[in-house]
């Protein structure tokens, strides 16, 4: 079991890599390029645009190939494709085409990973959260190793580093272990009109509904925090080394959470995850909107590990144990897409209107969202015992990831 748990770490290290450079410096490196801050605008939120449908597709595709693993590959070698050419064509709509490519197919991988990761955790009893911790720490680390590249070689090394980065996402993919059968071999593809009418009877389902709501609320409830909490901070009068000290504080808490996780996943059931990580959220937000002294924006940013770690685990929980794993990458990728494409998405767009008139009053909104996250967790949590939500929701493992 040791050797799946490091091919996963590893695969899981890879996405945080990416994710890492591309975060702070995606938009840095595209005005770099010469595109003004509305082109920049147009390309980011198309990307996010597209995940909402392009993910789903691509998870009910996977699950009806009956091959995880093989879509995960296929994601992987578009992203490295795609920085490749921002990196060495001089078009400047080859660069645009790309640079909305690769965001949409690196997050369209992502919740295709997690699926693989929630999976063979319940299968060979490992802790889910000891595997994701390694995407956290991998981001961290190279929010600081682009500094460093983009310091010693200027903003024209980021899509290169981006293009490097993105292989080893291909190679670890290409690692990841193959999930044997619990009772036999299930032969062949399971057919995508099978898996297209499993797929409408979760989206009917009322339980599985009440999930996405509350988790999308609670992780849409940062979008302000992802979006203007830099910004927000420098008008405060924050200096830039001080930002970049606070800002990893919340991933470092983040990543206590998930070492732990087993632990909490012991005492907590799924729903109650997103409870009281949707509470945190309430506190953190409101707390944060009236622009408190640094001592308590620091203990605020501690609370990340549980504003986004139990929200995330409360997800990822609730899928392994709801859905039946036939189903894995479709719930993962609804899921994904709901909360970061059209939620987070539409809860940015909110921010920054209202950011513009009430500056950091902005978060007040985004306590709101973790307010209703609680209650929706709660009625999730009276309505779900812990059983598979589909009529016929097999425990079984299928063969391939």
């Amino acid at each position: 079991m040791k050797g799946i748990i490091t091919r996963l770490s590893a695969a899981q290290a890879a996405s945080g890599i990416v994710n890492g450079i591309a975060t702070p410096f995606f938009g840095a490196w595209l005005a770099w390029r010469g595109f003004s801050a509305g082109e920049i605008a147009v390309v980011l939120s198309a990307g996010l645009l597209l995940r909402i449908f392009v993910g789903p597709a691509a998870g009910i595709i996977a699950d009806a190939r009956n091959d995880r693993r093989g879509a995960m590959i296929f994601l992987y070698w578009v992203v490295f494709a795609s920085y490749c050419a921002m990196a060495l064509v001089g078009s400047r709509y080859v660069v645009a085409t790309a640079a909305i490519v690769a965001p949409v197919a690196s997050g369209v991988a992502l919740p295709l990973l997690e699926s693989v990761c929630v999976r063979l955790a319940g299968h060979y009893g490992y802790h889910y959260g000891k595997v994701r911790l390694w995407a956290s720490s991998a981001f961290v680390l190279f929010n600081i190793v682009g500094g460093v590249c983009l310091w010693c070689f200027g903003t024209v090394a980021i899509a290169p580093l981006l293009a490097l980065t993105s292989f080893l996402c291909i190679v670890t993919s290409t690692r990841l272990p193959s999930s044997p059968s619990l009772s036999h071999r299930v032969g062949g593809p399971l057919g995508l009109r099978k898996i297209v009418g499993e797929t409408r009877e979760l989206l009917c389902s009322p339980t599985f509904l009440l999930f996405l709501v509350a988790g999308s609320l609670a992780q849409g409830s940062h979008a302000f925090y992802y979006g203007y909490g830099g910004l927000h901070w420098r008008q405060l009068g924050y200096s830039g080394w001080l930002i970049g000290v606070i800002w990893p504080l919340g991933v470092f808490a983040e990543i206590a959470i998930l070492r732990f996780s087993h632990r909490l996943q012991h005492m907590l059931k799924p729903g109650w995850f997103l409870f009281w990580g949707a509470a945190a959220c309430t506190v953190r937000w409101a707390v944060m909107a009236f622009d408190p002294p640094l001592s308590v924006v620091i203990a605020a940013q501690f609370l990340h590990g549980f504003t986004f770690a139990l929200s995330h685990l409360g997800a990822m929980f609730f899928i392994l144990k709801a859905v039946p794993p036939r189903l894995a990458a479709t719930a993962q990728s609804l899921y994904f897409m709901v909360y970061s494409g059209l939620v987070l998405g539409m809860a940015t767009y909110a921010s920054g209107m209202i950011y513009e008139s009430f500056g950091g009053r902005a978060y007040l909104l985004m306590s709101a969202m973790g307010l209703l996250a609680m209650g929706f967790a709660v009625l999730l949590s009276r309505v779900w015992h812990g059983k598979s939500i589909l009529r016929h929701g097999s425990t079984e493992f299928i063969d391939r990831i």
